[in-house]
C-alpha cells in the first residue's frame, strides 16, 4: 500500500528547511526529503560566504535560530568572511532543532498521478502527495558553456571540487569573473597550481571594504539590505512581489545582470598580484591534445586568435536553472510546466502551471528576481508558500467535510 501525505518537500537546504519550519508552526503535516544541506556540505574547503551574516539564515517563525544566534551560542564571530563550512554546520544544527522529522533519503522520481503526485525514493519507498514543493537549490543547475562540454577529464565546474590539491604544479585556466571563479583561482594558487583567470570582461573586480559607521547621507541614499547597501536591494527585499509584475524580458535581464560578476572585498588581497589574468577574451573551441587541453582564444578587442595549452580548465560560470536538467522530474510532468526560458513560470504564490506543484529557490528567480538566488530569499518564499498551502488545505478539508473544517 502506498503512503500518502498532503505536502511533500523535496530538498533540505535553506529553502526546504525554512518552509518545513513554517509548515510545522502552522500544524500542517508534511514530509521533507533529502540529505540536509547537501550542496553546502560539498562546497570546497576554504570557501567563504559572499553574503552578510544577517542575510544568511534558515528562516523560521521561532526566534533564536539565525546564523548570528548560532555563532553567539557557539562563541564564534559572525563578522565577514564566514566560511561555507560554518554555514553548513549551522544548517545541520538548525535542521536537528527545527526539522527533526527530516527523511535524509533522495527522491529519484516525481510524476503526476491524476490530481496528485507520485514520489519514488532511493530506498525503494513510494508515496503520493497532494502538493509538492521543489526546493532542490542549485544541485542540478551548474552551467558549463557548450564549447567546453564533452571533455570531462579536462574541464570541470567549480561545484565539482571539494579542494584543489590535485592541481599542484599544473597550469589551470579559471573561466569567469564572479565570486566562485575568483575564489577558485585563489585556492588553486594557494594549493601550488599556476592559475590564470580568463574573462570576457576587463578582468577581476572587487567590492570596496565597508565603512563602519557609514555616513548618514550614505545610509539614506543607500539603505542596508540583504544585498548590502543598495536602494535596489532594499526594494527587492521589502517589496519582493513587485518584481513579479515586470515583463518577462525585463525581469530575466535584471535577474541576470543586477549585481554582476565581482568578488568580495576580503578576497582581493589573496588575488591581486598573485593570479594573472587573460581579459576581454572568448573561448572559440577546446580539444584534447596529448592529455592536455588546447584552447582556441579570441581577443574581443582586436579579433586576434591564439592557442593556449593548459592542463585543465575550471569553469566558474555559475548556474542556469533548467527543468530539463533535473533528472528526478518525470518528462511528461516537465512537458506540462509552463516556462520562462528553462525556469518554471510561477504564480504569486510560487505555484507552477501544474496545480499543486511549487518551486522555491534558484528555480524561482526568473519569476521573482535575483532575491531568490540567495539564501535571504527564503524569508519571502517560505511564509508565502506556507500560507498558500495552509489555505489550500483548509479548502480541501471544507470540500470533503464541513465538520472537519470547523474543527
Amino acid at each position: 500500500m502506498t503512503d500518502s501525505v498532503d505536502v511533500a518537500i523535496i530538498g533540505a537546504g535553506p529553502y526546504g528547511l525554512s518552509l518545513s519550519a513554517h509548515l510545522s508552526a502552522r500544524g500542517i503535516h508534511h514530509r521533507i526529503f533529502g540529505p540536509p544541506m547537501q550542496t553546502w556540505c560539498a562546497m570546497p574547503k576554504g570557501m567563504f560566504l559572499k553574503s552578510l551574516d544577517f542575510a544568511t539564515s534558515i528562516f523560521t517563525p521561532r526566534p533564536g535560530y539565525s546564523l548570528i544566534d548560532y555563532c553567539s551560542k557557539q562563541g564564534l564571530s559572525s563578522a565577514e568572511p564566514l566560511s561555507m563550512e560554518l554555514f553548513a554546520r549551522y544548517g545541520l544544527w538548525a535542521q536537528k532543532e527545527l526539522v527533526p522529522h527530516l527523511e535524509p533519503v533522495l527522491v529519484t522520481r516525481l510524476a503526476q498521478a491524476g490530481s496528485s503526485f507520485e514520489i519514488e525514493l532511493a530506498n525503494a519507498g513510494k508515496l503520493r502527495a497532494r502538493r509538492v514543493v521543489m526546493a532542490t537549490g542549485l544541485a542540478y543547475f551548474s552551467y558549463v558553456p557548450p564549447v567546453l562540454r564533452g571533455l570531462p577529464d579536462l574541464v570541470t565546474h567549480t561545484s565539482q571540487h571539494r579542494d584543489y590539491e590535485s592541481f599542484r604544479g599544473k597550469d589551470v585556466v579559471v573561466l569567469g569573473a564572479g565570486q566562485s571563479a575568483l575564489e577558485a583561482a585563489v585556492m588553486l594558487h594557494e594549493a601550488g597550481a599556476r592559475p590564470q583567470l580568463l574573462t570576457r570582461c576587463e578582468g577581476a573586480s572587487f567590492a570596496t571594504p565597508p565603512q563602519n559607521p557609514r555616513p548618514w547621507r550614505h545610509r539614506i541614499l543607500h539603505p542596508m539590505s540583504v544585498f548590502g547597501a543598495s536602494r535596489t536591494g532594499f526594494l527587492l527585499q521589502h517589496v519582493p512581489h513587485g518584481f513579479h509584475f515586470l515583463p518577462d524580458a525585463r525581469r530575466v535581464e535584471l535577474t541576470r545582470k543586477l549585481w554582476g560578476p565581482w568578488g568580495a572585498w576580503w578576497l582581493a588581497p589573496r588575488f591581486v598580484g598573485k593570479v594573472p589574468g587573460i581579459p576581454n577574451t572568448d573561448v572559440l573551441s577546446a580539444r584534447s591534445v596529448g592529455g592536455r587541453l588546447s584552447l582556441k582564444l579570441c581577443d574581443r578587442r582586436t579579433g586576434t586568435e591564439r592557442e593556449l595549452v593548459v592542463d585543465h580548465l575550471v569553469a566558474g560560470t555559475g548556474y542556469q536553472p533548467d527543468l530539463d536538467a533535473v533528472p528526478l522530474l518525470d518528462r511528461a510532468l516537465v512537458g506540462r510546466i509552463r516556462r520562462i526560458e528553462g525556469s518554471p513560470r510561477l504564480s504569486l504564490n510560487f505555484e507552477s502551471s501544474v496545480p499543486g506543484l511549487y518551486f522555491v529557490g534558484a528555480a524561482a528567480a526568473f519569476s521573482f528576481g535575483p532575491l531568490l538566488r540567495f539564501v535571504a530569499g527564503a524569508e519571502f518564499a517560505a511564509p508565502t508558500v506556507a500560507r498558500r498551502l495552509a489555505s489550500a488545505r483548509a479548502k480541501t478539508l471544507s470540500a470533503s467535510s464541513p465538520m472537519a473544517a470547523a474543527s
